[in-house]
């Protein structure tokens, strides 16, 4: 922790004048967001309606593909612009009304088309997936680089557990209601009751929103000027080659992700396969959202007292537990025809322990390895490696007619597994900073001084 005088100098200074305001309205986007989340979870309640919607698991594997689509394949063609923009908060601003659009057409879509026309409604709402996705993935370059300059280096790991325990915490009611709406109790029949819970997910985005719009944005210290797409693929090209930290981090994410292949179909396999109710659901939120809860005091305490490489290579060692502990069910099941259903809630409580941890530690990681002009691209880059393991759900949905589903939690133990070895290679990210100092860089350049101007 910095001492009194650390806290007077930071308070003083332009960049962090208002960080305290920044930080809590920080904190209350993202725990509105996790609301809104656990009332639309693309792996539990949008999953399920696509399954029960159409008959097929396939949308499901499709809803994840687009997902990832949004979030990690669209910002890779905006970095160079984004970084060229004074400020960021207008872009968020914006990329914010596509966002609630594209929810919008989702909702319209369950509530006019769902009824008559499953398939094509199927469709249209994966059409309004991906422009909620790809306006949010856009945003999200805003939002990291805004992030990076409003919140200090030691307040980080709290800012993330913040958001994400008082989130969970709230969640639990949500989880409850989920379980109620969908079991018909306030009177929605199906899909009427889905677009219920996505107009309540609506209604929370848009005072998230609210929240981050009212966020001081200090100047950045350097704008780079706009790049051509080749110019801007260049420098992606060249910041690959010169930074082996951060290649061996993508590396490690890449093998963590092999493990979608199996995401959205841990829930589909017990009401498909096991005969759970879709009431369930609200089980698996609950049991998700005590992860989430738990996990954020032990991995934001850790983050910022121990370090974030510290966090992620722990949080990768227990995202084995998911697959292994619904492939260990799945033996009780069949080979003693044990009734496995009321442990089953047990697999969100430790994809949320693990999620939460890599998602707390990835993301300042990566901050800590970008430099202050460049931020967006490192942020793009390191997730663009991933956008072709989002393919994976869909890959999983296809293999589900000509296998059972242990061999796609099977595939997932083992890119864990592989992930973990693969984790051991990750150097603290000032290791290089202390490295490299000696040569000095001009502010064009990519560099390699990680967060230390935080």
């Amino acid at each position: 922790m910095e001492s009194d005088s650390q806290w007077t100098d930071l308070a003083v200074t332009e960049q962090w004048k208002h960080w305290q305001r920044n930080f809590w309205l920080g904190v209350i986007n993202g725990i509105l967001f996790k609301v809104g989340i656990t009332f639309s979870h693309p792996s539990t309640v949008l999953a399920v309606f696509l399954t029960k919607l159409t008959g097929s698991e396939f949308y499901a594997g499709v809803l994840m593909a687009v997902a990832g689509f949004g979030w990690f394949l669209v910002p890779i063609f905006f970095t160079g612009w984004v970084e060229s923009l004074p400020r960021k908060l207008p872009l968020y601003t914006h990329m914010s009304f596509g966002r609630a659009l594209g929810w919008l057409w989702m909702i319209a879509v369950v509530v006019y088309v769902a009824p008559k026309f499953p398939t094509y409604a199927a469709i249209l709402f994966l059409l309004g997936y991906v422009i909620y996705t790809a306006t949010g993935g856009i945003s999200a370059l805003a939002f990291m680089d805004i992030f990076a300059r409003t919140v200090p280096f030691r307040r980080r790991g709290a800012f993330w557990g913040l958001r994400m325990f008082w989130g969970s915490v709230l969640s639990i009611g949500v989880g409850v209601i989920v379980h109620q709406v969908l079991e018909g109790d306030w009177g929605f029949d199906f899909p009427q009751n889905y677009a219920l819970l996505l107009f309540f997910a609506f209604i929370t985005y848009v005072f998230a929103w609210l929240s981050f719009f009212l966020i001081h944005e200090p100047p950045p210290i350097w704008t780079p000027p706009i790049r051509s797409w080749k110019e801007q693929w260049q420098m992606m090209v060249e910041l690959w080659r010169q930074r082996s930290d951060l290649r061996r981090l993508v590396k490690v994410k890449l093998l963590l992700g092999i493990s979608l292949i199996a995401a959205p179909f841990y829930s589909t396999y017990a009401v498909v396969k096991l005969g759970a109710k879709p009431s369930l659901l609200g089980s698996f939120i609950i049991a998700e959202t005590i992860g989430s809860l738990l996990a954020n005091i032990l991995w934001s305490i850790l983050s910022d007292r121990k370090s974030n490489l510290f966090v992620l290579k722990c949080s990768i060692l227990t995202a084995i537990l998911p697959s292994g502990w619904v492939l260990f069910l799945t033996l009780l099941h069949y080979t003693f025809d044990l009734q496995i259903l009321y442990l089953f809630p047990i697999t969100y409580f430790f994809l949320a322990f693990a999620e939460t941890g890599v998602a707390i530690s990835f993301t300042n990681y990566v901050i800590e390895l970008s430099d202050e002009a460049h931020r967006p691209t490192y942020w793009a880059l390191s997730n663009f490696a991933e956008s072709g393991m989002t393919m994976l759900p869909i890959l999983g949905g296809i293999l589900l007619h000509y296998v059972s589903h242990s061999v796609l939690f099977s595939i997932a133990f083992l890119g864990v597994l592989l992930a973990i070895i693969g984790s051991r290679g990750l150097t603290p990210a000032f290791k290089t900073v202390t490295q490299t100092s000696k040569k000095p860089e001009k502010p064009e350049q990519i560099g390699q001084k990680g967060a230390k101007h935080d």
